[in-house]
């Protein structure tokens, strides 16, 4: 019986997938590290469980033999991807997961020839990072000859930042921000560009951000320069630009235990009403030497909702046989309409 592991199935975004599975006819299996967390949702939910550690190879091999493809929604992945993922070669699963970090990307980029070789899949930032951005991206590649340059940005309308995401925020304080420049990832301070982006006919000030399309975008556009912006309000940029000087004491051990222990007392993330409701925008704009410009805007779900979605649907299309061996991005292999499965999504273009 093909089935998917949702690995991290009791935390935030894992429950809200775990719901639309046992509303769903696809066989899929709970998991994660808290047998005591797993029964209560097996439960509640009527979906079959096992317990698994990161740091118990053996369970991890146990767990793959139950499933065909791995939905891993157990951050900060910058800490639990090698794990998973090395179980996902040794039992061939296919591997999937929600993260928006570059370093998780490059990562699993640099061993795509070994997942070619074992015959699966390796596809992470499957949820709002960075579907929609990339979607976006992929689009605008097509719009002019040979574009050199890309700016993503996006705003939630509504909605938060759930635990998980906060505790991965807190995982990377002090370490600046990213761009690609030529090419290549470059290291830059924190807040490195602020800039006024229109979406549509909201006006919002934007500061650049690691955002995992620093990674993605170029495999799936070969666009050299690519910055991506996040909208946030002015006391948030301010405090990002202050870290610069900061970074040396965010980066140490004590204050991210502090900021961690304050994380565990936030709920878990947006409430349904918000989330249900929210909106999210991406907007994009890519140039080429010759002068040549397009821009495009897509106006889609709360990015935690469109994650749940977003993620069960591909976990859906890979169990179907819809995949490639290899490291491959959402858009680079489905296409830039991957996004317009979500439904009430729209995406128009700009001038």
């Amino acid at each position: 019986m093909n089935k998917i592991i949702l690995y991290g199935s009791y935390g935030y975004t894992g429950s809200l997938i775990a719901e639309m599975a046992a509303e769903s006819e696809m066989h899929v299996l709970l998991s994660g590290r808290n047998a005591e967390k797993l029964q209560v949702q097996s439960e509640k939910l009527g979906l079959p469980h096992a317990k698994a550690s990161l740091d118990m190879p053996d369970e991890l091999d146990a767990l793959m033999n139950a499933g065909d493809v791995v939905l891993h929604c157990a951050g900060p992945y910058l800490h639990t991807w090698r794990a998973m993922a090395e179980a996902c070669l040794r039992n061939r699963c296919h591997y999937l997961d929600i993260t928006g970090e570059i370093d998780v990307f490059e990562s699993l980029k640099k061993l795509d020839e070994i997942f070619k070789s074992r015959g699966i899949m390796a596809m992470p930032g499957v949820g709002f990072d960075v579907v929609p951005t990339d979607c976006l991206a992929l689009y605008l590649s097509k719009k002019i000859d040979n574009p050199t340059h890309l700016e993503l940005a996006f705003v939630g309308l509504s909605g938060g930042i759930s635990r998980g995401t906060t505790k991965t925020m807190i995982e990377n304080m002090g370490e600046g921000g990213a761009v690609r420049k030529n090419g290549e990832i470059v290291s830059v301070p924190a807040a490195h560009r602020v800039k006024e982006v229109h979406f549509g006919n909201i006006k919002k000030r934007a500061v650049s951000i690691p955002w995992g399309d620093v990674s993605t975008a170029y495999t799936t556009t070969g666009i050299d320069n690519i910055i991506v912006y996040a909208a946030l309000p002015g006391n948030v940029i301010r405090s990002m630009k202050w870290s610069r000087w900061l970074a040396p004491i965010l980066r140490t051990g004590f204050v991210k235990k502090r900021m961690m222990k304050k994380a565990d007392e936030r709920a878990p993330g947006p409430g349904e009403t918000a989330r249900k409701k929210g909106r999210s925008l991406v907007w994009g704009q890519v140039k080429n030497e010759s002068g040549e410009q397009a821009g495009a805007l897509i106006n889609t779900k709360e990015a935690y909702q469109l994650t749940a979605e977003m993620a069960f649907q591909i976990s859906g299309m890979v169990l179907d046989g819809k995949y490639e061996p290899g490291y491959k991005t959402p858009a680079g292999f489905f296409g830039h309409e991957l996004i317009m499965k979500i439904e009430g999504t729209e995406m128009s273009d700009m001038s």
